[in-house]
């Protein structure tokens, strides 16, 4: 063995270490300690990150949170104006339904009652007419007479209308008469008439409108004794009750 080459190669490895660590060792040693950092750095860099997102998402949690809180105090508000309304709305169409019945039944009441004065007043016209006729038919000249009669005791017992033949200024009087009158009882008309103006010219007229009965016209005053203007008068008297009747 060869000393000298054991030593002289242990001595070259010497070398050759110490300037592997002093060129290369070290150098690597630094870039992987500032590798290292660099990483570490990062690493606590991106858990900051990783704590403000979690921060966040709690953050957005607790306001999604309150979103849906709003969201289900506004829908119930909302559920509750919709049914305030709608029974408002229920109670406004009640009311209205039952004034629109209360209004009918007002109206059904007063037509019931119009056609009860409608059908009174008709059957009262009815009842006139029939009058009118059944007396236009029974009367005849010996009806006459004995209205004749009549109205001659009249003149005789009736003050008022004595003053008004005595106050009419008139120098004509008119007699009129459904039926005409013979000579007879015209004469007897005019004899008793000029006791109260012996010079009044008395004329006769026949009016089927009186029905039955007498009319002494003298100047614009008018006595009347017939069956028409009783007929008429009850017709009057009729209206004026119907007209009483509740409506």
């Amino acid at each position: 063995m060869d000393w000298l080459t054991v030593v002289a190669q242990i001595v070259n490895f010497l070398v050759l270490a110490a300037l592997l660590k002093r060129f290369l060792y070290r150098p690597i040693v630094t870039a992987m300690a500032a590798r290292q950092a660099h990483i570490e750095r990062q690493l606590q860099e991106a858990r900051h990150l990783k704590a403000q997102a979690e921060r966040l998402i709690a953050t957005y949690r607790h306001r999604l949170e309150e979103v849906e809180q709003q969201s289900r105090q506004l829908l119930e508000q909302a559920r509750q104006e919709a049914e305030r309304e709608r029974q408002a709305l229920l109670d406004q169409a009640r009311l209205e339904v039952e004034a629109k019945r209360r209004q009918w039944l007002e109206a059904l009441a007063r037509e019931q009652q119009q056609l009860a004065r409608d059908l009174e007043r008709l059957l009262g016209e009815q009842l006139i007419a029939l009058g009118r006729k059944a007396f236009a038919e029974l009367a005849g000249r010996r009806l006459e007479a004995c209205l004749v009669e009549t109205f001659l005791e009249r003149l005789e017992t009736s003050p008022e209308l004595q003053r008004l033949l005595t106050e009419s200024g008139s120098r004509q009087w008119t007699v009129a008469t459904a039926q005409p009158l013979d000579a007879d009882l015209r004469r007897r008309i005019e004899t008793a008439l000029r006791r109260f103006n012996p010079d009044v010219q008395v004329r006769f007229v026949e009016r089927e409108a009186l029905i039955l009965g007498i009319a002494l016209e003298a100047g614009e005053r008018v006595w009347s004794w017939n069956l028409a203007a009783w007929l008429e008068q009850l017709e009057a008297e009729l209206q004026r009750f119907l007209q009483t009747l509740p409506s």
